[in-house]
């Protein structure tokens, strides 16, 4: 299960899940931040911090700014939120019956 929250380690960890036969990933298409953080510290005290490495799919196509794209597309409505449904839950456990 993955959603806009999912970011960085999580994602990878959603790609590495990918790469096994019969794994589905459910849910909304993730944050796209994933890899390192280069700090970089401005002369006004600040810092600046950028991704120092790319993060790409076994295909060669990027993830960063771009997130992890699920299977199964489950998204909460709100009529999920007034019945305090989690609709992702719930179609995994769809998925695992089948």
């Amino acid at each position: 299960m993955i959603n806009e929250y999912t970011q960085s380690a999580e994602e990878l960890w959603a790609m590495m899940f990918k790469t096994i036969p019969g794994v589905t990933l459910i849910g909304s298409q993730t944050a796209g931040a994933d890899g390192n953080k280069t700090p970089i510290p401005l002369i006004d005290g600040g810092t600046m911090v950028f991704s120092g490495l790319g993060i790409f799919y076994t295909d060669k196509s990027e993830t960063q700014r771009i997130g992890i794209v699920p299977d199964i597309v489950v998204k909460p409505t709100i009529k999920d939120v007034q019945n305090n449904t989690d609709a992702l839950v719930n179609k995994a456990f769809e998925v695992i019956l089948k």
